[in-house]
C-alpha cells in the first residue's frame, strides 16, 4: 500500500476548492494508493472549511490566519502532516484551482525512473488544452540562472529543471535529504526554489508524458521573474498584499552565484 500526503492551501475559492478534491477523490486504477488531505484554510470567510467538513470528513482541516499564502500553506499543511502517526511515501502539493484527470495520480507515480525522482504534472487549459504549467528547463545553467524554457509534453517523461507546484510528487526519500518547502517565501518563487534545491541536490525532476490535470493560466512571459503586474492581478483574488521583492532577494542570493545582485536588479526592472 501507497500512502499518499496530499497537501493544499486554499483562501475564499470553495467552489474550486470543491471542485479540486472531487478530481482527486474520483481517481480510479488507486486500490493499493491511500490518500490522506491535509488542507489549509488560510482565513477564508466563504465557508470553505464547512462545506469541506460536510463533503469529506476524511480531510484534515487546518485553519491559517488569513496570512500565510500559497507556500507557507503549504509549509504548515507538510508540518501537519509529519505531525501524523502515519509514515508517508510522498507528498503531493495541490493548487486548488487544478483539476486531476482521474488517472493522474497513477501517471504520476508510473512516471518516475527511480524511486527517488521528484514528478511534476503537466497542467493544461481547459479550453485550449494546451500547456498551461509544468516544467521547465535552463537556457544557461551559468549565465543565465534565472531564464528557462518551456517543456511540452511529448508522450515520454522529460527531465526538467524548475517546475511550477501546481502538482508535484515529492518522494518521502526526497524530504529527508532536502527538507520542506521553505517558508520564508510567501506566494512566489518557493516552487522554483525548491526545484534549485532539488537540482543542487543532485534529484531528478522529471515531467510526466502527457497533460493530467487543468487549469486555467495568467498570461505571463516566463523569462521575466519580477512581474509586479501579475502578482497583484493574482494576489487580489486572494484579497491580500504579498511582498514579492525579499522573496526575489532571497532566491538571488541563494542561488545566483558572485552574480546574485546583477540578476537581482534585472529581474527587478524587467
Amino acid at each position: 500500500m501507497i500512502n499518499l500526503a496530499v497537501l493544499i492551501t486554499c483562501h475564499n475559492r470553495r467552489e474550486k476548492t470543491i471542485k479540486c478534491l472531487k478530481a482527486l477523490f474520483n481517481q480510479v486504477d488507486s486500490n493499493n494508493i491511500r490518500i490522506k488531505v491535509f488542507l489549509v484554510d488560510d482565513g477564508s470567510t466563504d465557508k470553505t472549511s464547512n462545506e469541506v467538513m460536510a463533503l469529506f470528513p476524511e480531510v484534515v482541516i487546518i485553519q491559517g490566519d488569513g496570512n500565510l499564502f500559497w507556500a507557507r500553506g503549504v509549509a504548515l499543511a507538510w508540518k501537519e502532516s509529519l505531525k501524523s502517526k502515519e509514515i508517508f511515501d510522498y507528498y503531493l502539493w495541490l493548487n486548488d484551482d487544478t483539476f486531476l484527470y482521474n488517472t493522474a495520480i497513477k501517471q504520476l507515480l508510473d512516471t518516475q525512473i527511480d524511486k527517488n525522482d521528484i514528478v511534476i504534472g503537466s497542467v493544461c487549459d481547459p479550453d485550449t488544452k494546451l500547456r498551461s504549467y509544468g516544467g521547465t528547463i535552463f537556457t544557461n545553467r551559468f549565465l543565465t540562472p534565472f531564464k528557462y524554457e518551456i517543456v511540452d509534453i511529448n508522450g515520454k517523461p522529460q527531465k526538467i529543471d524548475t517546475f511550477n507546484g501546481n502538482v508535484v510528487l515529492i518522494p518521502h526519500s526526497v524530504y529527508d535529504k532536502i527538507g520542506i518547502i521553505d517558508n520564508y517565501f510567501e506566494h512566489a518563487y518557493a516552487d522554483i526554489e525548491y526545484s534549485y534545491r532539488a537540482t543542487k541536490h543532485d534529484i531528478q525532476i522529471l515531467l510526466t508524458a502527457k497533460h493530467i490535470a487543468e487549469c486555467k493560466r495568467d498570461k505571463v512571459d516566463h523569462n521575466k521573474i519580477i512581474n509586479i503586474t501579475l502578482l497583484k492581478k493574482i494576489l487580489k483574488l486572494f484579497g491580500r498584499k504579498e511582498k514579492p521583492l525579499k522573496s526575489w532577494f532571497r532566491l538571488c542570493y541563494k542561488y545566483g552565484g558572485i552574480l546574485w545582485p546583477i540578476h537581482f536588479v534585472i529581474g527587478y526592472i524587467k
